[in-house]
């Protein structure tokens, strides 16, 4: 028996420490094996080869965390801003809210109204915390008699589309592509808005075939109907003055910020300026005492201790390829096949290169610091704007979540939800492909007009 269960373990992928630990290794391998070469005057120069040794790549942690100093600061202050204001449970109230208010409408205005609610507090406040949302679709689904894929599909597919468009969500790329942190904001807003638009449209599509005939719906059976049966009331939430005002002040901050940024020119260390008495004004409001607010601060602090740390360790991934004169090297040959290609398409080809990367590297904060050294030089080659090759990224690396069975965010959604990856997979795919489409269309648009974004 012990080997029959053995048996059916399937592949489970290492922790994020050692694959990055392996890519330090194959970098370490690749600069004794590729030809070395650097970028002079926007032409690809032949080097001297320059291999990096285990040693030397072992030193370079270190200055990759030196190096990233801004762009920690910053992730640190961001997460015990979002922890305090998850934990006073304001945005879940005022999310309960609206679906009580509008739990008598069908799914034609419900399901698109709710998933619209979702991708906005997945775009402006995303984190594998909204995994708490999730049972907030279930709800609705249930109480439109609709099945668990609807479920899942207002709220776990919507968070992270919201997600995946997040106007505020860009800065870390910024910041690696040396352009101004915040640039470009209010055209990602504009992005998000019409992306939250076009996946509402096809949520609610599907969720009024399944109203109209359940036997449609993907899960294969009607099992899931049993459950409708003990679904309860919803029950009134009333909104008070400091959710509504807690709310504000969250969302507030970040146009503040931006002000300061662009504005002010005082850059990434406007954050912490803004974000630590936001913190603390909005822990007040909700009645926390200094402890309170202190010990979920630090709380919300040390969940991004750890993404700070792989940051500065993917730092030391590029300095290798720097030293090891195989940067360069990696960029001019990834963008080889993309050079006969007109920008727009040539962008839309970044972005395919970091979808696939995508599955291997769930971690957004790994994989920018590992791969935006390497697309900087690519997007410089190919005459593509900064601004561009960053939204490239997010596209490559944002929509592809809703499928990733490496993400926490999404497999814990859909145990939430009680829906099988498989059964998943078939209204997700189409989904995926759908949002990839929309977004590569836009994503030519920006690189057409050469799109600077300040």
């Amino acid at each position: 028996m012990a080997e029959k269960a053995k048996g059916k373990k399937g592949f489970k992928v290492p922790h994020l420490l050692f694959l990055l630990l392996g890519m330090m290794v194959l970098m370490v391998a690749l600069t004794y094996i590729l030809p070395a070469g650097q970028f002079v005057d926007g032409v690809y120069t032949p080097m001297d080869r320059s291999p990096v040794n285990p040693w030397q790549a072992l030193l370079f942690i270190y200055d990759g965390l030196l190096n990233s100093g801004m762009i920690i600061a910053t992730l640190l202050s961001v997460g015990g801003c979002i922890a305090i204001t998850m934990k006073t449970g304001a945005l879940d109230r005022v999310v309960d809210a609206c679906v009580y208010k509008l739990q008598d409408k069908g799914a034609s205005v419900l399901v698109p109204m709710m998933f619209f609610l979702m991708a906005m507090l997945g775009g402006f406040s995303g984190s594998d915390a909204l995994v708490a949302v999730v049972p907030v679709g279930v709800m609705v689904a249930k109480k439109l008699k609709l099945d668990p894929i609807s479920g899942a599909a207002i709220s776990l597919a919507g968070t992270l589309t919201g997600f995946a468009c997040s106007p505020g969500g860009a800065y870390t790329a910024q910041a690696l592509m040396d352009i101004p942190m915040y640039s470009g904001y209010t055209e990602r807003v504009v992005i998000l808005l019409i992306t939250a638009v076009a996946g509402a449209a096809y949520t609610a599509v599907y969720a009024m075939r399944v109203a109209k005939n359940p036997a449609s719906s993907l899960m294969g059976d009607l099992e899931w109907q049993a459950d409708l049966g003990n679904v309860t009331e919803m029950e009134e939430v009333k909104l008070n003055g400091k959710d509504l005002l807690t709310v504000a002040i969250f969302i507030g901050q970040f146009p503040l910020t931006i002000y300061l940024n662009l504005g002010m020119g005082l850059g990434m260390r406007a954050m912490p300026a803004v974000m630590i008495p936001v913190s603390i004004l909005i822990g007040f409001i909700q009645g926390m005492n200094t402890d309170e607010i202190g010990n979920t601060f630090a709380g919300g602090v040390g969940s991004m201790g750890f993404i700070a740390f792989i940051i500065g360790f993917a730092g030391a991934i590029s300095l290798i390829m720097k030293n090891g004169l195989i940067l360069d090297t990696i960029a001019y040959y990834a963008s080889m096949p993309l050079a006969n290609l007109s920008k727009g398409f040539a962008a839309i080809g970044i972005s395919l290169v970091v979808t696939v990367l995508n599955f291997f590297i769930p971690s957004a904060s790994a994989k920018v610091a590992a791969l935006m050294p390497i697309v900087k030089p690519m997007a410089e080659t190919l005459g593509i704007t900064g601004q561009v090759a960053v939204q490239a990224f997010k596209v490559g690396d944002g929509m592809c979540n809703v499928i990733s069975p490496f993400l926490g965010w999404t497999m814990g959604g859909l145990a939430v939800a009680k829906v099988p990856y498989d059964k998943w997979l078939k209204w997700a795919v189409p989904f995926v492909l759908v949002m990839l489409v929309f977004q590569w269309i836009i994503l030519y648009y920006l690189s057409s007009i050469g799109w600077m974004g300040y």
